[in-house]
């Protein structure tokens, strides 16, 4: 089988930096219904910040996503900074870990949002997504200290995972929409929550944009994860999903009854009619609401399409070949850039030239793979550095235990997709160029 021989490759050669591609698949995240379950079992499923289920034992997912995007031009921190929030499923004290901003990066555009989302905007959307997640989680705990009194007593609930579901209306935001004129939310997520008791509960979260709230300060750009005034201009919308009878007797009973005559809580809902302000906002939620339905579609049909080959061809590499399905309309060049795509190329032509060389002269299929992995690294190393980067560094590194089977899965992995970043990049540059001679021919005389 050419791919595990392929990967046997990687780690053999792993002080001489070569090895050989190998696909990878995507985890699918999982969902449930409050269901009962034993909270003293010794399998607990646990699951990450994808809703994935994970090893207990090492708390990941076999490839973890922290390495750069085919398309990142510049290095992000994968740094994660430890949550607020009980982790269902864990023992003691023990709390969700939010994405570093290289996954946070990874994560939006693998579902296509990122727009024109910039490197040097992540770290800010990171502190604002994990204010939020803080914010919503502190309503949760308030919701449960009032409908579950007994488990608040006890510790209080976990959260056992949390689902993304920006194209699904809930039911109450629909209802708002089409009856009170009010705007659309710009996403929503269910949480599902475990009690000390083991009762599984799912939560419904609604989020919207209130614009006239917005401010241009460190405080909300940068805010601080505990400071739940901190982003006004976000507004949450949090209440137990009605999943069965207790849930609506609840919503509609036990938490107004707590607020307005017991006042035993603190908790305030969002307010059911929109402010004018919101209302004049009306329109631009509907245009958000497309595009995200727009850029779910895209998700969901698959659309990237997958490089044609590891290698670029020397037609593809000096600019005589065009990529019949590419979309010239998504690739604006300006003259500037051309001259550096020009100049990168030139420069890997006669860098690689050896290596080009020893591809056009190989005569078996191990013998052209290795000299297609050395021709695709020397390119990458000079038109592709970051990705270059990432597959130097997976193979160097020190975590790997040939003794360990889940150790070398992990190595094995996170090598194939490195050199996958640097294939999908290689591919990326190649039309770029292609693109860049055909708008600018005269630069690459």
């Amino acid at each position: 089988d050419k791919s595990n021989n392929v990967t046997d490759n990687c780690k053999n050669s792993k002080d001489e930096g070569s090895s050989c591609p190998v696909d990878t698949k995507n985890s699918t995240a999982s969902s449930g219904c409050p269901v009962k379950m034993d909270h003293n079992s010794k399998n607990k499923v646990q699951y990450n910040v994808y809703s994935q289920p994970i090893d207990p034992n090492n708390n990941m997912p076999v490839v973890e996503n922290q390495l750069p995007t085919a398309q990142q031009k510049v290095a992000l921190s994968t740094n994660r900074v430890s949550s607020n929030i009980p982790k269902g499923g864990a023992d003691g004290a023990a709390t969700w870990t939010y994405p570093s901003p290289q996954m946070f990066y990874n994560s939006l555009a693998r579902k296509n949002k990122l727009d024109d989302t910039e490197e040097s905007d992540i770290e800010s959307v990171v502190a604002i997504h994990n204010n939020m997640n803080e914010k919503t989680w502190g309503s949760v705990v308030e919701w449960e200290s009032v409908v579950d009194p007994e488990g608040h007593k006890q510790g209080g609930p976990k959260l056992l995972k949390f689902m993304g579901r920006p194209s699904d209306l809930s039911p109450k935001a629909r209802w708002k929409h089409m009856i009170l004129g009010h705007p659309l939310p710009f996403d929503r997520h269910d949480w599902t929550i475990v009690r000390p008791d083991g009762t599984e509960v799912r939560y419904v979260i609604d989020y919207y944009m209130d614009e006239s709230m917005a401010k241009e300060t460190e405080e909300s750009a940068l805010p601080k994860m505990e400071d739940r005034e901190a982003v006004k201009s976000i507004l949450v919308d949090v209440r137990p999903a009605m999943d069965s009878p207790s849930n609506l007797i609840e919503r509609g009973i036990v938490m107004p009854y707590a607020r307005n005559v017991a006042k035993t809580t603190s908790f305030k809902p969002m307010p059911l009619m929109p402010t004018n302000a919101m209302k004049d906002q009306l329109g631009e939620s509907e245009k958000t609401w497309e595009s995200i339905q727009k850029n779910v579609q895209v998700s969901k049909g698959g659309v990237t399409k997958e490089p044609k080959s590891m290698v670029l061809t020397r037609e593809q590499i000096e600019g005589k070949e065009d990529d019949d399905n590419a979309n010239e309309k998504h690739t604006q060049i300006t003259k500037e850039e051309a001259v550096k795509v020009a100049l990168s190329f030139a420069a890997m032509l006669t860098e690689c030239r050896n290596a080009q060389q020893i591809v056009d002269q190989c005569t078996d299929d191990a013998e052209c793979a290795r000299a297609s992995l050395g021709l695709s690294l020397c390119m990458a190393k000079l038109v592709c550095p970051l990705q270059h980067k990432a597959v130097t560094t997976s193979l160097n590194s020190d975590d790997l235990d040939e003794n360990d089977e889940k150790s070398e899965e992990i190595y094995d992995k996170r090598v194939a997709a490195t050199l996958a970043n640097v294939s999908d990049c290689l591919a990326l540059e190649g039309y770029r160029a292609a693109m860049a001679k055909k708008q600018y021919p005269e630069v690459f005389q």
